[in-house]
């Protein structure tokens, strides 16, 4: 932002620090400005070396009729061009750091002035691209201290140390007949007005306001750039993960049904041999027919997850009344509970609000939970389903309990692995896919699931379904 001071003040205004991109900005805005008034004036420059600092003033004489003078102070050989003069900065004058820009003509008097703090880098020498995005520049960078005025006197003042530092170039260099020419017309050439044209004023914040208008609309585009970045990063980490999980999972799946395949092809040669006893075929045969069945449950249930992960893009989660729902799947269930000798009961109430999940999803749930329950409860055991409120206005709680043989500590974190089941002696093994179901379903359908055991105290899986919220 430019900083003025009024004419007739005595000094020049306080100066603001910015960046070099912010002090490239402002001499940018100064030429825009004498371009849209097609203003021919002389310039006298000091500015900071790299060509993109020339670019300006090089569109300005390109721009305007008649032809700008374009004076350049540079320690560094500047090379000979017809767009400007270049004038030698003395050895005895060091101006590091010190950066100018004046403007002269019948109708405008102007000096930009900045002046280079030190830091670890400089605008000379880092390179710095004054038409990088912000997220290129570093703190490292170095400030300039930024002042504009419009005062006839101190301009003058301004002018009259340069007029000395012409001279003393002259000295060193008497063959520059560019440098005889400037020194020898200087004070008809660089007069300085008593006003400036008020126009000029007027382009300059127009130009000033369309320059902040960009910045804006660059910031903007900057922030969203950043958010879609960010944006990718996560879709990518996570399209990483699952795929990392997938190569897992499959690993695993090949490993599971490798497992039975085993077994049966070492037991059937057996059931070859002529001197085998009838009850030792009779074991590899139910052996057999064990690992058929855990092959078949498997295959059942990796083809359940398939489904259920592509379910997951098609289900809707429809308000659901676990009352016509939990006890039909519960009575389904009783004939094999009795043939074990298991108690299985159930209450849910008629007036418990509705719940938001697919109701395949639902029976999937209590499907698997009560599965697992029965299978690890032993006779005389027993099995309750409850559904009541939590309380909170959230969620309801379906409780799937039951005084079976319980889970070993060691075990709780593992067992809503893929493939994982409890090593129990005696007890029937499944395919150990049913509590990863569940899980998943709850994950999808904004549900939670826990669960409390210990071993011989039987086992209390909780699951919390949302509530459905009335729109």
């Amino acid at each position: 932002m430019v900083q003025w001071k009024e004419q007739g003040s005595p000094a020049i205004s306080s100066p603001i620090q910015v960046s070099p991109r912010g002090f490239k900005s402002n001499l940018e805005t100064v030429v825009d400005a004498l371009i849209q008034l097609r203003h021919t004036a002389t310039i006298l420059a000091k500015l900071p070396n790299g060509s993109n600092w020339l670019e300006d003033l090089k569109r300005y004489s390109q721009a305007v009729t008649p032809k700008p003078d374009i004076y350049l102070l540079s320690r560094r050989s500047l090379g000979t061009t017809d767009w400007f003069t270049a004038v030698p900065v003395p050895a005895a004058y060091s101006m590091q750091g010190e950066y100018s820009l004046i403007v002269l003509s019948e109708a405008v008097g102007m000096m930009v002035l900045g002046h280079r703090e030190e830091a670890p880098a400089t605008v000379e020498d880092s390179g710095t691209d004054p038409e990088a995005p912000p997220s290129e520049e570093v703190d490292s960078q170095p400030k300039v201290n930024l002042s504009i005025t419009l005062q006839p006197l101190l301009i003058q003042q301004k002018l009259g140390e340069l007029h000395q530092m012409v001279q003393a170039s002259l000295t060193e260099h008497p063959g520059e007949t560019a440098l005889q020419t400037l020194a020898s017309s200087w004070g008809d050439r660089l007069q300085v007005p008593n006003q400036s044209d008020p126009a000029l004023i007027e382009a300059i914040l127009m130009q000033q306001s369309k320059q902040q208008e960009r910045l804006r609309q660059q910031a903007r585009m900057y922030r969203r750039q950043a958010i879609e970045a960010s944006t990718l990063s996560t879709q990518n980490d996570a399209l990483l993960n699952t795929l990392r999980l997938k190569d897992d999972f499959l690993s695993t799946v090949g490993q599971e049904l490798r497992s039975p395949l085993s077994t049966i092809k070492t037991a059937l040669p057996l059931l070859a041999s002529l001197q085998l006893k009838p009850a030792q075929r009779q074991r590899y045969l139910d052996m057999i027919s064990r690992e058929c069945d855990r092959q078949s449950s498997l295959i059942n249930g990796v083809l359940d997850l398939l489904q259920l992960e592509q379910s997951f893009t098609k289900a809707t989660p429809d308000p659901v009344k676990l009352f016509d729902v939990v006890p039909g799947v519960v009575s389904t269930y009783q004939p094999i509970a009795q043939e074990k000798g298991i108690r299985l009961a159930y209450t849910v109430p008629n007036t418990l609000p509705l719940v938001c999940c697919p109701e395949s999803w639902v029976r999937q749930i209590v499907i698997h939970l009560l599965n697992n329950s029965i299978r690890y409860t032993e006779a005389g055991g027993e099995v309750w389903v409850t559904v009541q409120n939590e309380g909170d206005g959230d969620n309801l709680v379906l409780n799937v309990k039951d005084t079976g043989i319980g889970i070993p500590p060691n075990e709780l974190p593992h067992i809503f692995e893929h493939f994982y089941r409890g090593r129990q002696p005696g007890q029937e093994e499944g395919a150990g896919l049913g509590l990863t179901i569940v899980q998943q379903l709850l994950l999808y359908c904004g549900g939670q699931l826990s669960v409390e055991s210990q071993p011989n105290m039987g086992t209390h899986f909780k699951v919390k379904l949302p509530l459905c919220r009335q729109a």
